[in-house]
């Protein structure tokens, strides 16, 4: 059953039709959210595949120095035309001199192409450029972002080409302090760390003007695309993010903005020039009509800041948006090494595969779905019926539904399918087949009484 269908199901079970959908909506979501906090559940693991990058040298040159930075200052500049600051280098590490720091803040190139880098403490190295030494600065890309909503870490495995994987050992944040900064090559060991997220924007997206076509005032407009496949007489909503393609942080969404579209626009919405923090990328969310869940309708780099025209149907939209900024960071040790890369020439070094558990999300649209198998709906209408009895004062029919909320959660438990720590079950009686025996690296498992016959 999808958000909808819950919410018609639970008024037949109380036969009261006089309820908002609001607070039916609140009541079935704390049930499901209580449900999926007792317990590490198999069906909240998840994959997630991401690529690490070796450090970008920067090196001083006689005839145009790249960088310049003077001892006893927190800040360097660059010099854009020479040799452009690699994209989305805010709150990375940069060596300089054999020491380390972080940029904290990157600032618009002015009129002349100079770009000022701040640095998180005053540096006290070698002064350059100088009449001999033009200097080095390497920026390295040592973290990697979990997804929004994770829990825990069950396994980090990395991949070098065709060789054989490479498990990564977990060591706490307070070891990791204890390893050196610059050392690189074939990542060994790994830590989660919380870290301050990307800002969230400030403005909302019909804040913004578009200089290069009509209409030229600020806001979302019908647009005279042709080919526009979203639906009249329909209101949409608008947000969008900061994004780092080096880690792949982002930050929470922007304040919403929406515009309706009458029974004779054009099916499509004429979206202005947004500004994006400096040095990051943008990522443009949308609703579909009528909603208020955002999903993701457009990646911009942040060369490509220009206008363009959602067409984009409802059936096409993409990935859900983020519920908060990214904060939980993976750190890697050594440095991703493999092949250096120079300006603005990256290549990829490793692939990393991580295992997480997540926590649930609520259900916000209408045609969400609860995350485990629709054999267990009775459980999740039986919390929401059981917080209704409570919040009427109805104790006496309540005890009856706690009873009937508390044995579901148990046998959901009992037949958790991904959460078997050494084999994959096929059949759930002592004489049934077994399968092999694996590694599982999971939340301890918890058999219940099923009658498993001394698994």
């Amino acid at each position: 059953m999808d958000l909808s269908e819950l919410r018609t199901a639970l008024k037949e079970r109380r036969e009261d039709y006089s309820l908002s959908d609001a607070k039916l909506n609140r009541k079935l979501n704390q049930a499901y959210l209580d449900i999926c906090s007792r317990r590490k559940w198999g069906w909240l693991r998840r994959e997630y595949l991401a690529n690490t990058y070796p450090p970008v040298v920067i090196n001083g040159t006689a005839g145009t120095p790249n960088f310049a930075i003077t001892n006893d200052n927190n800040f360097m500049t660059f010099d854009s035309a020479a040799t452009p600051l690699p994209s989305c280098s805010t709150r990375k590490r940069i060596f300089i001199d054999g020491s380390f720091y972080e940029i904290i803040s990157v600032e618009p190139p002015t009129a002349a192409g100079v770009v000022t880098v701040w640095l998180d403490r005053r540096y006290t190295g070698v002064s350059f450029p100088t009449a001999t030494d033009f200097g080095t600065v390497t920026i390295v890309y040592h973290e990697v972002v979990l997804p929004v909503g994770a829990l825990t870490v069950v396994q980090a495995v990395l991949f070098d080409g065709s060789s054989s994987p490479q498990a990564l050992d977990a060591i706490p944040p307070a070891a990791m302090a204890y390893l050196n900064k610059d050392t690189s090559g074939l990542p060994t060991k790994f830590s989660v760390i919380e870290k301050e997220p990307i800002y969230k924007p400030r403005k909302g997206v019909a804040e913004f003007n578009n200089p290069s076509a009509v209409p030229v005032s600020p806001g979302l407009f019908p647009s005279n695309a042709a080919s526009g496949a979203l639906t009249r007489n329909s209101t949409y909503t608008y947000w969008y993010t900061n994004y780092c393609k080096w880690s792949g942080s982002e930050s929470a969404l922007s304040p919403p903005q929406s515009i309706t579209l009458s029974g004779t626009a054009v099916a499509a919405v004429f979206v202005p020039d947004i500004a994006a923090r400096d040095d990051y990328r943008l990522r443009i969310y949308r609703s579909e009509a009528n909603g208020t869940t955002p999903y993701l309708i457009r990646d911009m780099d942040e060369a490509a800041l220009s206008t363009f025209i959602d067409t984009t149907s409802d059936d096409q939209l993409r990935t859900r948006g983020p519920d908060s900024a990214s904060s939980m960071f993976l750190s890697l040790y050594p440095l991703p090494g493999g092949a250096q890369a120079t300006g603005h020439k990256i290549s990829k070094a490793y692939e990393l595969y991580i295992l997480y558990q997540m926590e649930a999300r609520k259900l916000s649209a209408d045609n969400d779905r609860p995350q485990f198998d629709a054999t267990y709906t009775n459980v999740l209408l039986d919390g929401a019926e059981l917080l209704m009895l409570g919040a009427n004062d109805e104790q006496g029919r309540a005890s009856h539904v706690q009873q009937r909320f508390e044995s579901g959660i148990q046998r959901m438990i009992t037949l958790d399918r991904l959460n078997f720590q050494q084999r994959p079950l096929m059949s759930r009686n002592a004489r049934g087949l077994r399968g092999k025996p694996n590694s599982w690296y999971g939340s301890l498992p918890d058999y219940g009484s099923g009658g498993l016959g001394g698994f």
